[in-house]
């Protein structure tokens, strides 16, 4: 199936690159797109397929965008812009963001030390870059998000349930 999957995206000449073929371990590929790196791992026991979407800072879970802001510390009152968009408070997005099982309020979303903050991916759907600041006091952080639906889709195509 996924050699069907990946000889189809070839040959529309959508399939993401791998600058690393195989991993040893447990027959890992990863695929480059853009900024995005797709994992994928098999598992040939449970007839499934394990998968990570991510950028060095970024990466996609549940249908949100996990944003490495800061080695650690409270985002809960950081400030986004989607390219050049108005700004906008990330609490606004914690309705959607806790309806997809993560919770800003108890200890952020992967990092329990903190430094992250999230948004669903119907906010960035389309950008180009996303734009963070944790405080007034710190600089902007810019996170290149470009080419995510291409990424997304290839990653569907390579069996990931995304």
């Amino acid at each position: 199936m996924l050699l069907t999957a990946a000889l189809s995206l070839s040959l529309l000449g959508q399939l993401p690159h791998r600058p690393h073929g195989h991993d040893a371990h447990a027959s890992r590929q990863l695929y480059k797109l853009g900024p995005w790196y797709i994992a994928v791992r098999p598992d040939r026991f449970a007839g499934t397929t394990g998968c990570q979407l991510h950028t060095r800072e970024v990466s996609l879970q549940r249908d949100t965008l996990i944003f490495r802001v800061a080695p650690q510390g409270d985002t809960t009152g950081a400030v986004f812009r989607v390219d050049s968009g108005p700004p906008h408070r990330i609490a606004e997005t914690y309705d959607a963001v806790e309806a997809r099982g993560f919770f800003p309020q108890r200890g952020w979303i992967v990092d329990p030390n903190g430094g992250e903050a999230a948004l669903p991916v119907a906010y960035v759907a389309g950008a180009k870059v996303v734009t963070l600041r944790v405080t007034p006091r710190q600089q902007p952080h810019r996170f290149n998000v470009a080419r995510l639906a291409d990424a997304e889709a290839s990653a569907k195509a390579l069996g990931c349930p995304i």
